[in-house]
C-alpha cells in the first residue's frame, strides 16, 4: 500500500465520530450533576474576577497569596472559561451533538477533567478539619461535595468509555455468545476506583503528604513512623503503589473487556482476587484486628483499653467504622463478585469452544454403530 493509502487510513481513524450507546438514567443524571456543579463553579469565578479576589465567595485566599496575582481578574475569568469547558466535556457525553468528536478526543478531555477535579478535590479534603468528635456542619458538607463530584465525574467518564468501545460480547462460533454480565462490569469498575483511590492515597504518602494518616487505624509507633517518614516506610509506599496499579489492572480484565486469559493466567487472576476478597472482608469484619465488630465493641465499652490510649483509640475506632471498614468491605465483595462472574465466563467460552472444535455432522464416540 502506499503512503496515501496509510495517511488515510490514519485519518479516517482519527476522526471517525465515536457515536455512542444512548446513556441511561442514572448516566444522565451523573452527567447533569457535573454540568450543574461546574457552571455553578463558572458563576463563583465571574464573581470573584468581578471582585478582583483570588478564592471563593466567602473564602478568599489569604493575602499572602493573593499577593502573588498581579490580575486577579483574568486569573479567575480563566478558571470561569475551564469551568463552562468542563460543562461543554460532560455534556457532550450524553447529547447527540457530542456523538460526531472523536471518542480519542473525549476521552482525553475527559481524563484531563477528571485529574483536575480530583486535584481540586483532594485540596479541599486536605485543609477540612477531620475532627469527628467537633465536625461541624462545613466540613461535613465540603466532604460529602467532594466526594460526589468525583463519584459522578467518575461515572460520566467510565460510562463513556464503556459505550463507545466494543460490545462486552465473545463471538465463540456463529451460534453461541458469552455475554458479560452487567453485574460483573459495575462490581470491577467500583473494585477499579476502590483500587485508584488507594494508590493516590498511598501517593500522596509516598510524596509527603498527610491525607488521612491520623485517621488511619494503627498502633501509636506505627502511626509515628507514617508522620516521621523513614526510608523503609516511603519505600513501603511506594510498593502500595505498584500494587494498587496491579490492582486496576486486574479489575479491567475481570470486567469482561477481553477474552479470558489462558487456562494458566486466568487462575493466577481468580487466585489472587479471592485472595483479595478473603483479605479484606476478614479485615472489614474484624477477624484481622479493627473491623466493624471490633469497633462496635470498643465504643460500646466491652474492651478494656488502658486510660493513656482510650481517646486515641475510639478516635481510631470512629473512624474505622465509617470509613475504612465500609471500604474494604466494598472493595473485597466487588472482588468476589466480578472474580465469580469471570470465572463463569471462562467456564461458558471453553464449552462453546469444544462445541466449535466438534466438526459438523461427526459421529460421536459413545454413539452406536448401525447393526
Amino acid at each position: 500500500m502506499t503512503v496515501d493509502v496509510y495517511v488515510a487510513r490514519i485519518r479516517r481513524a482519527l476522526l471517525r465520530p465515536a457515536q455512542p450507546v444512548p446513556p441511561g438514567l442514572y448516566v444522565r443524571l451523573a452527567a447533569g450533576l457535573t454540568i450543574a456543579e461546574m457552571l455553578v463553579y463558572a458563576v463563583q469565578k465571574v464573581y470573584m474576577a468581578a471582585r478582583g479576589e483570588v478564592g471563593m465567595p466567602g473564602h478568599p485566599a489569604p493575602d499572602s497569596v493573593q499577593a502573588q496575582f498581579e490580575h486577579a481578574a483574568f486569573a479567575q475569568a480563566a478558571n470561569a472559561s475551564l469551568g463552562v469547558g468542563a460543562a461543554l466535556v460532560a455534556s457532550a457525553t450524553v447529547t447527540r451533538w457530542g456523538s460526531r468528536i472523536p471518542r480519542w478526543t473525549l476521552l482525553c478531555a475527559l481524563a484531563l477533567t477528571l485529574l483536575m477535579q480530583s486535584l481540586g478535590a483532594a485540596i479541599t479534603l486536605r485543609r477540612t478539619d477531620f475532627d469527628l468528635a467537633h465536625l461541624g456542619q462545613s466540613a461535613v458538607f465540603e466532604t460529602l461535595s467532594a466526594g460526589v463530584q468525583i463519584a459522578a465525574w467518575l461515572v460520566v467518564a467510565m460510562s463513556y468509555y464503556v459505550r463507545t468501545g466494543r460490545p462486552r460480547v465473545q463471538f465463540t462460533d456463529g451460534s453461541a455468545l458469552v455475554p458479560t454480565c452487567r453485574a460483573q462490569a459495575v462490581a470491577a469498575y467500583v473494585a477499579f476506583v476502590c483500587a485508584l483511590a488507594y494508590g493516590a492515597m498511598k501517593l500522596d504518602w509516598a510524596l509527603g503528604g498527610e491525607f488521612l494518616i491520623r485517621q488511619t487505624p494503627l498502633p501509636r509507633a506505627a502511626r509515628d513512623d507514617l508522620l516521621e517518614r523513614p526510608a523503609g516506610v516511603v519505600m513501603q509506599h511506594w510498593l502500595s503503589v505498584a500494587l494498587a496499579l496491579v490492582g486496576m489492572a486486574a479489575a479491567v480484565h475481570l470486567s469482561g473487556r477481553f477474552r479470558p486469559h489462558a487456562k494458566v493466567r486466568r487462575w493466577v487472576l481468580l487466585i489472587g482476587s479471592w485472595a483479595g476478597c478473603a483479605f479484606m472482608v476478614a479485615r472489614a469484619v474484624g477477624v484481622l484486628g479493627y473491623g466493624f465488630v471490633n469497633d462496635v465493641r470498643l465504643l460500646a465499652g466491652l474492651v478494656s483499653v488502658p486510660p493513656a490510649a482510650m481517646d486515641l483509640a475510639r478516635f481510631q475506632a470512629r473512624w474505622d467504622l465509617l470509613l475504612w471498614s465500609p471500604y474494604w468491605l466494598l472493595f473485597g465483595v466487588c472482588w468476589g463478585v466480578a472474580a465469580w462472574h469471570y470465572r463463569r465466563q471462562g467456564h461458558a467460552d471453553s464449552s462453546h469452544s469444544s462445541h466449535r472444535s466438534q466438526p459438523a455432522g461427526a459421529p460421536l464416540m459413545d454413539q452406536p454403530g448401525p447393526g
